[in-house]
């Protein structure tokens, strides 16, 4: 078991952090509740919090009155305005911005364009958009998450981003040298599913996937409350139909030539001789225009037999559909249906779909989770093992 330090420098054991970590995720609770949900002992559960309070990370919050004749008793909570996080999200164009507490509530928001793509004005941009949402925060700042669309490396490097037009790029140590704060980094789709996983719709479950449809494809996957590391361009280059249109890697009937935005745009775009955009495209369809129509139910159908292989290859019982192309679920979904069905019939491996539009916004706030995961409740302290309860470890490992 390793030790982290809060911000007063107390050293607490990772058997300490899961506890606060149990209650940031699953909310206010009494110690009874608390330890019998964790399988630990009064007086272990007691031993572990007790340093989180003196801390300040976890806080006694209202009495609440149990029924009948019932004492009260005060829930633990975690301190509510302790921590801050910026969540920053990347796209071709724009950077989204957030600042929340450490639910991932979002308290203010920004959104600036880019006008470079060039590594060193982005950086710029980037100190100035957080320098802004810094001064108007009542809080100092704990960290800041950033996430991009593309391949990102040990949490350090940008090794590939289609979108950015990047190789190899060192942005969080560039990023974190620029603002002076903590920077944790990662894939957009990977904060936007760990987002879900604690504090949305993945919340209670242990496992689930996150599949996401837009100028790309992305796709989150939990198993056992763990997040499974999954590659971008092989799931998006997925085959789901044998007979369908080349992608731009001259993939025949993957997932990002029947799925991606642009691919819709551009096929309907072609067969009418103008350029057509992608809720235009939708609205075509919705209205009964055959080429449009044609193209939503082959990327509905597409996006059904994406799920159902999800299902079977994975086991989860829930998949949440986002992405700022997910409407086409709400225009092809007897498309989507058959998709699902095809291959699985009588519904024996059929996930519960969940579709939630998610805005830019949304991705920040993955970011700023991406934060939250590693800086909740307090920074990395000593390499070397705390002295921890043996029944913790046992019940905590």
């Amino acid at each position: 078991m390793g030790t982290y330090e809060t911000e007063s420098g107390a050293a607490l054991s990772a058997s300490s952090k899961a506890v606060a970590i149990e209650v940031l995720v699953h909310g206010a609770e009494s110690r009874a509740r608390l330890a019998q949900r964790m399988g630990l002992s009064p007086a272990t559960l007691t031993r572990l919090v007790r340093p989180l309070v003196e801390a300040g990370v976890l806080v006694e919050s209202d009495a609440v009155r149990t029924p009948g004749r019932g004492r009260s008793f005060l829930p633990l909570d975690v301190a509510p305005g302790k921590y801050r996080f910026i969540g920053l999200k990347l796209t071709e164009q724009t950077i989204y911005a957030v600042v929340t507490d450490v639910r991932s509530r979002v308290l203010a928001q920004e959104s600036v364009p880019l006008h470079s793509l060039r590594v060193a004005d982005v950086v710029a941009s980037v100190e100035q958009v957080v320098s802004g949402l810094r001064a108007r925060s009542p809080q100092q700042v704990t960290a800041v998450g950033l996430t991009v669309g593309g391949t990102v490396e040990a949490g350090e490097v940008v090794a590939d981003s289609p979108f950015l037009h990047w190789h190899d790029v060192p942005l969080r140590s560039l990023v974190s040298e620029a603002l002076g704060l903590p920077v944790h980094m990662d894939n957009d789709v990977v904060g936007l599913t760990q987002a879900q996983h604690w504090f949305g719709h993945g919340r209670g479950y242990s496992s689930f996937a996150l599949l996401t449809v837009g100028a790309g494809v992305g796709y989150g996957l939990v198993i056992n409350d763990v997040m499974v590391p999954t590659m971008v361009n092989p799931v998006s280059h997925y085959p789901v139909d044998p007979l369908g249109p080349l992608c731009p890697l001259g993939h025949r009937g993957c997932m990002t030539a029947l799925l991606s935005s642009g691919a819709i745009t551009t096929a309907v775009s072609v067969a009418h001789g103008r350029s057509i955009d992608y809720d235009e495209v939708l609205d075509m369809a919705q209205a009964g225009d055959a080429a449009a129509t044609r193209v939503v139910r082959d990327a509905g159908r597409a996006l059904g037999r994406a799920a159902s292989a999800i299902t079977a290859l994975t086991g989860v019982s829930r998949i949440i559909l986002s992405g700022e192309g997910v409407h086409l679920v709400d225009v092809a979904s007897s498309s989507v249906e058959e998709g699902r069905t095809e291959y699985d019939p009588d519904g024996a491996m059929r996930a519960e779909l969940i579709v939630r539009p998610m805005d830019f916004i949304e991705w920040a706030r993955g970011a700023a989770v991406i934060a939250i995961q590693e800086e909740f409740p307090g920074t990395a302290g000593s390499a070397e093992s705390a002295s921890t309860d043996p029944e913790a470890a046992r019940s905590l490992e």
